[in-house]
């Protein structure tokens, strides 16, 4: 796909030959749209921003659904949740449908993270690309006496003592949103009860301990070498040759059947 397409039955006309695509507003808020839909908007929002790069201003469903890879019949379901309605054989406004689904995720103003977990894995959260677009870190801790004081990158805040959790997110201003647990395994425990003491109410949790359920506390797991384990059994099981895919059916793409990014909500 480019910024040119050749041409074919379901093609797109170019931008300048191509009516408004309208969007009916909606009163859906993130709380009304399922936790399934909201996972593969944002994973459409980070599509349409490749897709912007590149110099793509309208996609069709097709298109969308292929590089996300999802069901063209699911996403067109989803993005009914933000209002957004493409036309048939001209497909979505790249520019207008990534402001509609960044309004949606609230990615349109920016959120505030804490760190727990200035190592290797912490230093490569911090410097994710996904940090950039929407989210600022504005503390960070580590169990390193060696780390304390530290300043990972340019502007951002200095490493303090785990033991400072609730003490700094307490404090500061504005109020930590999220919080990131990414900690040797034997302080994941004590961070995610730190950062609970201090209010904090949505968590990212990035290491293989189970965290406790708490009654308004929604936590996030994602564990890496789960996701690994996952791979290696669809590899082996796509090396053997008594294994077929029935027939008229696709393999899943993307992120269907995909563990990674689990929730676990408490109520």
């Amino acid at each position: 796909m480019g910024a040119e397409r050749a041409k074919s039955a379901d093609a797109d006309p170019p931008a300048s030959a191509v009516a408004p695509v309208t969007a009916t507003p909606t009163t859906d808020t993130p709380a009304d749209i399922p936790g399934p839909t909201v996972a593969r908007l944002a994973t459409y929002l980070h599509v349409l921003r490749s897709f912007s790069r590149r110099g793509i201003l309208l996609a069709s469903s097709g298109e969308l659904a292929t590089a996300a890879g999802v069901n063209p019949a699911i996403l067109r379901k989803d993005l009914s949740y933000v209002g957004a309605n493409g036309v048939r054989g001209v497909g979505y406004d790249v520019g207008r449908l990534t402001a509609r689904i960044s309004m949606t995720l609230h990615t349109d103003s920016i959120h505030t993270v804490a760190l727990a977990g200035a190592g290797s894995l912490g230093r490569a959260l911090l410097s994710h690309a996904g940090f950039g677009r929407g989210f600022r870190v504005v503390a960070m801790f580590d169990a390193d006496p060696a780390l304390t004081g530290t300043v990972l990158e340019s502007g951002g805040p200095q490493v303090a003592p785990l033991t400072d959790i609730a003490t700094v997110c307490a404090r500061a201003v504005p109020t930590v949103e999220i919080a990131v647990i990414a900690t040797a395994d034997d302080d994941a425990r004590r961070a995610f009860d730190a950062f609970v003491a201090a209010g904090v109410r949505q968590v990212l949790n990035v290491t293989p301990v189970s965290l406790p359920a708490e009654s308004d506390v929604v936590v996030r797991q994602v564990d890496l070498a789960l996701e690994l384990q996952v791979l290696a059994f669809q590899a082996s099981r796509g090396s053997r040759d008594d294994v077929k895919e029935p027939r008229g059916t696709k393999p899943a793409r993307g992120h269907q059947g995909n563990a990674m990014g689990e929730e676990t909500v408490t109520a």
